[in-house]
């Protein structure tokens, strides 16, 4: 069993205050902790992960909308049926395991190279309550959810790409002139 971490160690390991880690999850519609669970480690690093994006001046708008994303392809995957987790979703975040399989974001292995695309999206992984209508009939193809999940992280690593000098000039700047 992997142990939990505080509110205040979880601010630590994030290097903000605990009103910023709140803010940040109420945003991206994230449960905070039961009382006495604390954060895992997978949720610790989704916000670091969050917080990263939002130093390279992501708008918390597009994270939010990448998560949505992200959980719908998990969604057509089946992998929601995993777990009964509030967090399902980001409780593989880490850095273990295969980059081209993981999402950006949440971290999670969907068991393919992402940028081939060879979905196994006929997997059930447990039981879930019945719709009314199938997936198809209601609109949803997982291949068009790919499709969107790679063309928002594609907008995203663009995004730090650009922003990647200027937080090295002042990361520069900040050892030169504050002593850091």
């Amino acid at each position: 069993m992997q142990s939990n971490l505080t509110s205040a160690e979880c601010c630590a390991i994030c290097g903000k205050p605990q009103i910023y880690i709140r803010n940040l999850q109420k945003a991206l519609g994230l449960p905070g902790p039961c009382k006495d669970a604390g954060y895992s480690k997978p949720h610790v690093c989704f916000l670091q992960r969050v917080i990263a994006l939002r130093t390279f001046n992501v708008p918390l708008e597009n994270i939010a909308d990448l998560l949505v994303k992200e959980k719908n392809l998990l969604r057509l995957l089946k992998l929601d049926a995993l777990s009964h987790s509030t967090t399902w979703h980001i409780d593989q975040c880490g850095d273990k395991g295969n980059p081209a399989r993981r999402l950006l974001l949440t971290g999670y292995d969907v068991g393919f190279p992402l940028a081939q695309g060879a979905i196994q999206a006929n997997l059930d992984f447990g039981n879930r309550d019945k719709e009314l209508f199938e997936g198809k009939e209601m609109g949803e193809d997982i291949r068009r959810a790919l499709d969107a999940c790679l063309q928002a992280t594609a907008a995203l690593k663009s995004r730090i790409q650009r922003e990647q000098p200027v937080l090295k000039y002042a990361l520069k700047w900040a050892r030169t002139h504050c002593n850091c």
